[in-house]
């Protein structure tokens, strides 16, 4: 009877699972509520309100398929559902993976992985939070099926590939997970040189298997479906590995860990001073431990562990090696939450000799982990805020636009629709909130065309709310029209000359673009 199977069920999740679970819940909901109750739509948003997701020529040949789970709609309430619970789901892999025992590091563990800013920028691409959260659950199984006493290292691959085939960015999960579990083995497990050198080589040859298995797959669904890899973020370079450039990739390694955590450039702030002392508080107290356990008498030992530590830098910013041009903007970034992990993790290990020492350690690290919760918490609700007053203002101007249009007496029997540049302030992709948070911006979401993935927000933005049908003008037949006469007459708006008709093609001035 599924009563009797249900509580047999319950007998086998441990406690610290439950909280882990409900925290992240919590933590999720006072984070992204905001964005679950409302229609706060971007750029992307805008011209995926509906689509299949078939995004194989970005190499994301599973998205469409967990996509399909929450229907191929943007609902704001359904996929931030979706996405709040896969992220708590991986939280609870997560403690699987480090035997957590403590119900406190349990809650903190759930709470700082559903607050974390990748989770907020994954919101704000609503359309694909749930596939992105699967992605993140995946990846986390990966990790856990690779550190297991008995560990599955096929079947680790093979989640590898469909989280790859997801979003090909939540690799860095699986590796980061890898690292910690390595370095937590060396320095709190004992574990000897060569049991570590054995368990590491497995688990790359397992990590290199699953890549080549998402090669192959993408390859082979390229070929049936007769297309090729856009060239968009390098993917098309990526995947012929043509554009390895070490110098270079290092740089983008070293500046976006710089930028996702210490980034002052706006000044001092809560975020980064948070992440300072977490920084320094957790490298003290494992080099404690070291000292302690003297490993300066096992130098390979002590060795291996300082290339561990190398590697997470390395690790987290993996997709920098395949492609030294990748925009590492946030929504790539939630292989660093791993970091926070180091740090939350050591109140586990909250037994020193002297009792006064264990008190002010754990409570340390409760209170900072839970500012530090908090405050991924502010940021989100701000991001959300900031990307409710950019829709609204973009509204306004969309309705001008769509008014200017209906004067032009012609335009009532347009059908194509062709954008000229862009309105001033509508270029950034993120707003600073240290760190950026990808997805928002204090300008307008009407942008530019995009060509590349064949959008045009403002032609789906006139199709929605203003009930046209407009297909718009790309590739020569956009450039024809911009070299003639009539259009370089035009004044960019919101000049009154900013829109004409052309045979039967509306023409919007938003900006100036290949006139020369």
């Amino acid at each position: 009877m599924p009563e009797k199977a249900f509580k047999k069920l319950n007998t086998y999740i441990l406690p610290q699972w439950k909280i882990c679970f409900f925290s992240a819940l919590l933590a999720g909901f006072a984070a992204h509520f905001y964005k679950l109750t409302n229609w706060l739509p971007n750029w992307d948003s805008i011209v995926f309100r509906y689509d299949s997701q078939n995004m194989l020529r970005l190499g994301r040949w599973f998205l469409p398929v967990v996509s399909s789970l929450s229907s191929f709609y943007d609902l704001p309430f359904l996929n931030g559902i979706i996405a709040i619970i896969f992220h708590a789901l991986g939280s609870v892999v997560i403690l699987k993976i480090f035997n957590v025992r403590k119900k406190i590091t349990a809650g903190l563990t759930g709470a700082v992985i559903a607050s974390f800013p990748a989770v907020t920028s994954v919101m704000m691409y609503n359309y694909v939070a749930d596939g992105y959260s699967i992605a993140f659950f995946l990846s986390a199984l990966a990790a856990f099926y690779m550190t297991k006493e008995k560990p599955k290292y096929l079947l680790a691959a093979l989640l590898i590939a469909l989280s790859s085939g997801i979003y090909q960015a939540y690799i860095t999960v699986t590796i980061m997970l890898v690292l910690l579990y390595l370095i937590n083995e060396l320095v709190f497990g004992k574990a000897d040189f060569k049991a570590i050198i054995k368990k590491a080589l497995f688990m790359l040859v397992s990590g290199a298997l699953g890549m080549v298995l998402y090669s192959a797959v993408l390859k082979i669904l390229l070929n049936i479906f007769s297309v090729k890899l856009l060239d968009y973020q390098g993917m098309d370079s990526t995947a012929s590995l043509s554009n390895i450039n070490l110098p270079a990739s290092l740089y983008v390694v070293r500046e976006t860990f710089i930028n996702c955590f210490f980034d002052m450039s706006e000044g001092v702030n809560v975020y980064v001073v948070l992440n300072i002392f977490a920084a320094i508080f957790t490298f003290a107290c494992y080099l404690k431990y070291i000292i302690t356990d003297k490993f300066y008498k096992k130098p390979v030992n002590l060795i291996l562990l300082v290339i561990f530590g190398v590697f997470l830098i390395f690790g987290a910013g993996a997709l920098a090696f395949i492609n030294p041009g990748v925009d590492y903007h946030n929504l790539m970034l939630m292989g660093y939450a791993v970091f926070y992990l180091f740090f939350i993790f050591l109140y586990e290990k909250c037994t020193e000799k002297n009792e006064k020492q264990t008190l002010v350690k754990c409570w340390i690290i409760l209170a900072t982990s839970v500012i530090i919760i908090l405050n991924q918490t502010v940021i989100a609700n701000v991001s959300y805020h900031k990307a409710q007053m950019a829709y609204e203002k973009s509204y306004g101007v969309l309705i001008r636009i769509a008014d200017r249009i209906e004067q032009i007496p012609e335009a009532e029997n347009c059908e194509k629709l062709l954008v000229i540049g862009a309105l001033d302030n509508s270029e950034d992709y993120s707003v600073n909130l240290t760190p950026d948070i990808t997805g928002i911006t204090d300008g307008y979401i009407i942008r530019k065309d995009d060509e590349t993935v064949g959008q045009s927000v403002l032609c789906s933005a006139l199709n929605d709310y203003c009930g046209k049908n407009y297909k718009f003008l790309s590739g020569e037949q956009k450039q024809n029209l911009i070299k003639t006469e009539k259009v370089k007459a035009m004044k960019k708006w919101p000049h009154k000359d900013c829109v004409a008709v052309i045979d039967d093609t509306v023409v919007i001035k938003l900006g100036t673009e290949g006139e020369n």
